[in-house]
């Protein structure tokens, strides 16, 4: 059995424990404050995990930054939590419950019977990058639930180059047909900017 170490990087169970001791950092926090080059290194490794995904046929479900274990002392970025995974194309088959993070889902994740494919992949990574890069208050994080609506940080609070940001906004487009078509055209426009 393969055993990987590493933090969850949105460990929801412990959310009280952090908000009781502040002095403590949660692993998000700790991610967050990592030099970009090492964050950049995560995202090359969500890139080719959800292209090997693409390339197996199936679509991601329910994967958001709780997917994400992170190894502080080998800087190891790990996949975890995908046993909701399925073949593509599927559909939304729950309506608005249907699997995932509220603050990352597309908007096909809230609609009854709509296509769930490697567009809706595209914006969950998209989302999950400006989470990376980006800045949000509560204020902001809790419109998203209301809304139902991922809604990407501005640019004053975006952390990278402005391309970066305009590359991102495309992925997060709320039409799937106006998104990069897969995540494979989405990671070579990426990659134009950081290799």
């Amino acid at each position: 059995m393969l055993v990987h170490k590493g933090e969850c990087l949105f460990d929801h169970w412990n959310f009280d424990f952090y908000a009781e001791n502040p002095q403590i950092k949660s692993p998000s926090k700790k991610y967050r404050d990592l030099p970009v080059e090492k964050r950049l290194r995560s995202v090359n490794v969500l890139f080719s995990f959800l292209n090997l995904v693409a390339e197996k046929n199936y679509v991601g479900v329910d994967f958001y930054d709780g997917s994400m274990m992170y190894d502080f002392d080998t800087d190891t970025t790990t996949i975890c939590d995908i046993d909701f995974f399925r073949e593509k194309t599927t559909i939304n088959d729950m309506g608005e419950n249907y699997w995932g993070s509220k603050r990352l889902k597309a908007p096909e994740e809230y609609i009854l019977n709509e296509t769930i494919d490697e567009r809706t992949n595209v914006f969950t990574l998209g989302a999950m990058i400006f989470h990376i890069f980006g800045s949000f208050t509560e204020e902001e994080i809790k419109i998203r639930y209301k809304c139902r609506c991922f809604l990407p940080c501005s640019i004053e609070q975006w952390e990278l180059d402005e391309k970066a940001y305009e590359v991102l906004l495309k992925a997060v487009a709320l039409k799937p047909e106006e998104r990069y078509q897969t995540v494979k055209e989405f990671q070579e426009k990426w990659e134009l900017l950081y290799r």
